[in-house]
């Protein structure tokens, strides 16, 4: 493909978008990108998706569009595959602001690692990897809802997609000449799944750190405040620290406040948030306390440290993994993850009874380390039988 790209056409009306999308679902292969700000709100604001069909770069204005309904018939195409980098915020915010996500997918980041060009690569990497182009990032932090957009914006926003489609028929090449075509199929499902779940807000709890350290009660209290934080951030859609911390939430839940003295004595909780917010919590507290509300599951300790014994294995799993990874010019990272031998190792010093984690029990990463690493750690316990006492 020429290196001289074309004039990207602006969409900005419901005629232009009509025949935009007439033109597209042509296509069998699409490259795709957005463009959103999130800095002050919990919903990403989006402010411009780009197309490239193969031959035009079509720049989507979503702040002048009325409806970008049309354009979700093309999402939806399954005979049209969608090519993203990197493409999780992207489905995030086409989801929030469409209800659409784009299937099929084909995300070329996960491609290059599954290729042997590196773990989590960079577009404008990837394209000086494989096409030797150097793309320019100075617009990566533009504000992308301001109107006009400038030509280096919209000259940047075309390029993110131009150079997407040659990389993504070389990375197709290339799995294919390593058979790990499968493989890719497996991680665009995952992906898929993992996009449309619905977030519950009573579990944002687990993901606070130092959570797994709380007794019972406290953890209820957290779980109670989280949920509540969850609601009243969507609802006013601002982003959840901006409207009180992690830690804070962590703090009221060990303190357990019964006044607003009290309250106002966390770090973190501040006048205006205490008049507006104080009542409420003390509320949700007192109510998280009562014999009559179910505690949740004690956590699993995730971001604790591990014991001596358990580092002691997890380090020869971690060396058993690097090995299998350099063999196979795959990135340790892509093949298997901290956490997943963490938990594998927990669950063996635990109880003896070694469990993979859900990323390792099926599909290519089982076959190709889930049960050789279950297998090792059994032979680990086996021959160091005392490290589940210890």
């Amino acid at each position: 493909m020429s290196e001289q790209m074309p004039s990207p056409i602006l969409v900005a009306d419901s005629a232009a978008l009509s025949h935009c999308v007439e033109v597209l679902h042509e296509s069998d292969v699409l490259a795709v990108d957005t463009e959103f700000m999130r800095t002050d709100t919990f919903y990403p604001i989006l402010g411009l998706i780009q197309i490239f069909d193969g031959q035009q770069c079509w720049l989507i204005d979503p702040v002048a569009l009325d409806s970008l309904d049309e354009l979700g018939s093309v999402f939806k195409n399954p005979a049209i595959i969608k090519v993203f980098h990197s493409c999780s915020e992207d489905l995030e915010v086409l989801q929030h602001v469409m209800g659409t996500l784009p299937q099929p997918l084909f995300d070329t980041q996960i491609a290059a690692a599954l290729s042997g060009f590196g773990f989590s690569r960079g577009y404008a990497a990837l394209v000086d990897d494989l096409l030797g182009h150097h793309v320019p990032k100075g617009e990566t932090r533009s504000d992308w809802l301001q109107r006009p957009l400038s030509e280096a914006q919209l000259g940047y926003a075309a390029s993110d997609v131009y150079f997407l489609l040659p990389v993504y028929h070389l990375l197709v090449a290339a799995l294919e000449k390593l058979d790990r075509t499968a493989w890719m199929d497996e991680e665009m499902t995952t992906l898929v799944d993992r996009s449309l779940q619905t977030d519950d807000t009573a579990d944002y709890y687990r993901k606070v750190k130092g959570a797994w350290k709380l007794e019972a009660k406290a953890l209820q209290v957290l779980q109670a405040i989280c949920q509540w934080r969850e609601v009243e951030a969507r609802q006013r859609n601002r982003p959840r620290n901006r409207l009180i911390a992690d830690r804070t939430l962590l703090d009221i839940a060990i303190a357990q406040p019964a006044n607003k003295q009290s309250l106002a004595g966390i770090e973190g909780i501040f006048p205006g948030f205490l008049r507006r917010y104080g009542d409420d919590l003390l509320s949700l507290i007192h109510r998280a306390q009562s014999d009559h509300v179910s505690n949740p599951r004690p956590l699993p300790p995730l971001d604790a440290p591990l014991p001596k014994a358990a580092r002691d294995m997890a380090k020869e799993l971690k060396a058993v993994a690097s090995e299998c990874a350099e063999s196979r010019n795959l990135s340790v990272e892509m093949l298997v993850r901290k956490r997943d031998i963490e938990e594998l190792v927990r669950s063996a010093v635990d109880t003896g009874k070694p469990v993979l984690s859900a990323a390792l029990r099926e599909g290519w990463r089982y076959d190709l380390i889930g049960q050789v690493l279950l297998a090792e750690v059994c032979r680990l316990l086996s021959s160091r039988a005392s490290i589940v006492n210890e």
